[in-house]
C-alpha cells in the first residue's frame, strides 16, 4: 500500500479486501455444493477448479474487480521453478496498488475411505497431518504468504474433524494452536475456524462441508 497513507486506513482496507475474498470463496461453495456433484472420488485440484468456474460469473467478483488465478507459483532467485512454493488460489486487484490474497485447499475426512481407482482406503489421519504440516505449518514457515486455509470436507462430520485435527496439535504440544470456530458474518457460511500462532501470528480456515445428506 502507498507509504503516504494512514496506517489505520490502510489496515482497514486490507481488511475490507480480505472479507470479499472470504465472500467470493463462500459464494462460490454456496454455487457448487448446490450442484451436488462432488464425492469422495474428486481430486483437491478438481474441487478448486470447479469453485473457479463457478466465481467466473459472480456478480461480486466481477464489481468488486477481482481476479482469481489458480495455481499460483512463488518464484525467487534461490529456487528452480518447478520447486517453488504453489498455492491453490491467488486474488488479486488494484487499490492504489496491485494486492494479492491467497487460500490453500486440503481434502479432509473424519474416517478411512475407499476412493475410485484405489485398492487401499485413503488415511484420514494422513489427511489431517497433511492439513498441519503442509497447510498451517507453510504459512507459518513463510513457504506461503499467510492468508487462509480451504478445507474440503468430502466425508464425515466438521465438528469430528476439527477436533482430530486439534488432538493431532495437542499431541504435538501445540494445545494454544487449535482451532476455535469464529463468527466473521460471511453470507450463508458459518464454519470458519481461526487458529493463534506465535507472535501474534492467526490464520482462517474455511471449512467447506461437500458431504451430501443420505
Amino acid at each position: 500500500m502507498n507509504g503516504n497513507l494512514n496506517p489505520e486506513i490502510i489496515d482497514n482496507t486490507l481488511r475490507t479486501l480480505e472479507k470479499r475474498c472470504l465472500i467470493l470463496l463462500c459464494e462460490g461453495y454456496k454455487m457448487l455444493l448446490s450442484q451436488k456433484k462432488i464425492s469422495i472420488d474428486w481430486k483437491e485440484e478438481d474441487i478448486s477448479k470447479e469453485l473457479i468456474l463457478c466465481l467466473e460469473p459472480n456478480e461480486n467478483r466481477r464489481r468488486w474487480r477481482i481476479s482469481i488465478a489458480p495455481e499460483h507459483r512463488f518464484y525467487t532467485d534461490k529456487i528452480p521453478a518447478k520447486e517453488s512454493p504453489r498455492i491453490d488460489f491467488c486474488f488479486s486487484g488494484w487499490t492504489d496498488v496491485e494486492w494479492k490474497y491467497y487460500s490453500e485447499a486440503k481434502i479432509l475426512i473424519e474416517s478411512d475411505s475407499y476412493k475410485k481407482g484405489r485398492r487401499k482406503k485413503i488415511s484420514a489421519h494422513f489427511l489431517h497431518k497433511r492439513y498441519i504440516e503442509t497447510g498451517i505449518d507453510h504459512y507459518l514457515s513463510g513457504w506461503y504468504p499467510s492468508d487462509c486455509l480451504s478445507g474440503y470436507i468430502l466425508q464425515g462430520k466438521t465438528e469430528n474433524i476439527i477436533n482430530c485435527i486439534n488432538q493431532f496439535l495437542r499431541d504435538c504440544d501445540r494445545e494454544k494452536e487449535v482451532l476455535t470456530k469464529q463468527p466473521f458474518e460471511l453470507p450463508y457460511f458459518d464454519s470458519l475456524y481461526l487458529s493463534r500462532h506465535k507472535n501474534g501470528f492467526s490464520i482462517k480456515h474455511l471449512i467447506f462441508d461437500f458431504v451430501l445428506p443420505d
